[in-house]
């Protein structure tokens, strides 16, 4: 699974990495955030109605847009990628609503008994990449809905599979838009999806365990 994620980046260095559009005349922001839980709204590429890159704020946690009551307990922060398609709360993004979540990286807990160990999970290679998910869009009210997003997962490989069984599902750049249009057939694209060799780890402080914890300190490796 992945319930805390990193991304330290501004909405300009986010836009400029992923070849995306901004907003026009969007109030929202954002800032490097090292510490993100579900539920907040962060950025999110998806395709506009032109089948270009846009960079869209969206509350991490899908909420399904058949949902008749507003979004309350545990947020759907993650899917299995193998049975998304299955699913009803995930079954229609998957086929015409998917998306990238931009990172840098995210935490995984070592162990069975508490204290658990943290572990800050990076790509060697990357500053920064992409998580694959799934987004929705739940109507509010005559014009005002709630955007959210989902994170895709699958089996873990590679030297972070004793951390976690699970990690974020990621595919090669030249596979982004192809997850991205809706016109593309999804189980091809994941059949493309990268493994664990590229990815490393370290132990890092449990105060990555609170939620007001958010400074970039919390990445720092620890012994």
């Amino acid at each position: 699974m992945c319930g805390r994620y990193t991304l330290a980046g501004t909405l300009d260095e986010i836009a400029s990495y992923f070849g995306a559009k901004k907003g026009e005349g969007d109030l929202w922001d954002w800032e490097p955030h090292y510490n993100i839980a579900p539920g907040t709204v962060v950025p999110v590429i998806a395709f506009d109605g032109q089948k270009q890159r846009k960079v869209v704020p969206m509350r991490w946690g899908l909420h399904p847009h058949w949902k008749k009551e507003p979004p309350e307990g545990r947020p759907l922060f993650n899917a299995r990628v193998e049975t998304a398609s299955e699913k009803p709360s995930f079954h229609t993004p998957f086929r015409r609503r998917r998306a990238l979540i931009p990172a840098t990286g995210w935490y995984e807990w070592e162990g069975v008994e508490a204290p658990k160990t943290p572990h800050y999970i990076y790509e060697a290679k990357a500053e920064m990449f992409a998580f694959v998910g799934l987004w929705d869009q739940w109507r509010v009210d005559e014009g005002v809905s709630l955007l959210s997003c989902t994170i895709l997962t699958t089996a873990a490989i590679g030297p972070v599979k004793h951390l976690h069984h699970r990690m974020p599902v990621r595919l090669p750049i030249d596979h982004w838009d192809r997850w991205l249009d809706w016109d593309a057939k999804p189980d091809f694209v994941l059949s493309q999806m990268l493994g664990g060799e590229c990815l490393r780890y370290h132990a890092v402080d449990r105060a990555v365990g609170s939620g007001r914890a958010t400074g970039s300190q919390l990445i720092e490796p620890v012994d």
